[in-house]
């Protein structure tokens, strides 16, 4: 739970861990809550333990949790010496410093700009610092609780009105730098998750995270909207391009190089960047092998979308779903036959595969509407939010196909250590 871990395995993980101690017990997952109940049947009675964690994922300290747990259930080493290590492993320092956080923000804002949201070379350069910002605050921000709780609202409302004071120029998209610049802060793996445990007949969990999403997603639009309304007031005229999804306006053809609309020859660039940028924010170590495969397996994940959805134009659940079995397929394979950890090299592939639903018809609809004045902005809102949930499900029924075509036989030694989205 500290670590992130996919969620909607802990019962299961559990209950595999107390047969192998001989425990009699029962667990129930709620989000950030694991209710875990011991049964003594020579008495007849039990003993509860409620447990509080909130989650975010390191994907270091998850792999090296999870190959404890391994061990233990395999007989492989005791409880006491699994137990000292994890105590080690909770209070081991980050493995990235602020500093080093902070850039690695900007980087994968500047990344994503041109591959995902159709941003010019400048473009990305302004969403370098708008990026790294973000990460700043919200590293700081959570040492504050009360900050902690708007926080959405008011780094999005910020980093709007920087967006939408660069656009004024006639040299920057809007579109591309304010989505780029928040895209670290995407509900993502929420929804994600929320839908893993609706499939798994979570449905108190899947259902709490799913409505959540469904607000932060309101919170997020309505903070981009009110710095770029905000802006407009000050400057007393409209923005330039809030409805400039794919920058055909701020981009001039015949322009100088670095104001077009860059080639798609640069994703080869710029996908591979995104996908080790990610990785290290997800704190997973760059010296070691599973780097190379998390950057492959994202990029492999990102061409089957993107092809794919050239092919299905405007259903991106379709898309997300064949690439979300690409990523899935790949991972579990090196799971099983390799003896490696399936959920830490795919996460990254998966969460490639979410951007999309940011860009036309996403947020930027939301926040069009609502500088106008539009009645039914809301109602876009909820669209973005239904949006975000309908990609979701395609990741869902991709991992799920690839989970069952790697694991065809059921087994319960397996199950018990099966560590997959």
């Amino acid at each position: 739970m500290m670590f992130g871990g996919p969620s909607h395995r802990l019962a299961s993980q559990i209950q595999s861990t107390g047969r192998v101690l001989d425990l009699e017990l029962n667990c129930l997952y709620l989000p950030d809550v694991m209710l875990i109940s011991f049964e003594d049947s020579a008495t007849g009675t039990s003993n509860v333990k409620f447990i509080r964690q909130s989650s975010a994922l390191d994907l270091e300290k998850l792999g090296d949790a999870h190959s404890l747990y391994w061990n233990v259930i395999h007989d492989n080493m005791s409880v006491s010496a699994a137990s000292a290590s994890l105590d080690a492993l909770m209070r081991k320092k980050p493995l990235y410093n602020f500093v080093q956080l902070t850039i690695i923000g900007g980087m994968c804002s500047a990344s994503i700009c041109s591959v995902s949201f159709s941003g010019s070379f400048i473009d990305c350069l302004a969403s370098a610092p708008l990026g790294a910002l973000l990460v700043a605050v919200q590293l700081i921000g959570v040492r504050n609780e009360l900050y902690a709780n708007v926080f959405e609202i008011t780094i999005a409302t910020l980093l709007s009105f920087l967006s939408a004071a660069l656009a004024s120029t006639n040299h920057f998209c809007y579109s591309a730098v304010a989505s780029s610049s928040v895209v670290l802060i995407l509900p993502g793996f929420i929804v994600l998750s929320g839908s893993l445990e609706l499939s798994s007949r979570s449905l108190v969990a899947g259902a709490v995270r799913l409505c959540f999403a469904l607000m932060y997603s309101l919170f997020l639009g309505f903070g981009l909207a009110i710095g770029a309304e905000v802006y407009e007031k000050i400057i007393g005229r409209a923005n330039i391009g809030p409805t400039d999804y794919t920058c055909v306006d701020s981009h001039d053809p015949k322009g100088p190089w670095w104001q077009q609309t860059p080639s798609l020859w640069w994703a080869f660039l710029t996908v591979p960047m995104y996908s080790l940028f990610l990785s290290m924010r997800l704190m997973a170590p760059w010296w070691k092998k599973e780097m190379i495969l998390l950057i492959a397996i994202a990029c492999a994940g990102w061409v089957t979308n993107h092809f794919v959805g050239t092919k299905f134009p405007n259903q991106s659940d379709i898309s997300a779903a064949v690439g979300a079995f690409v990523v899935g397929l790949v991972s579990n394979i090196y799971g099983r036959f390799f003896n490696g950890n399936a959920f830490v090299v795919m996460i990254t592939g998966i969460l490639f595969q979410v951007p999309s639903g940011l860009g036309n018809g996403g947020l930027l609809n939301f926040v069009s509407d609502q500088t106008s004045g539009s009645s039914s902005s809301y109602l876009s809102g909820f669209q973005t939010a239904l949006q975000l949930i309908s990609v979701a499900i395609g990741l869902t029924v991709g991992l799920g196909i690839s989970l069952v075509v790697v694991h065809p036989i059921q087994s319960r030694r397996r199950a018990g250590g099966l560590f997959s989205l």
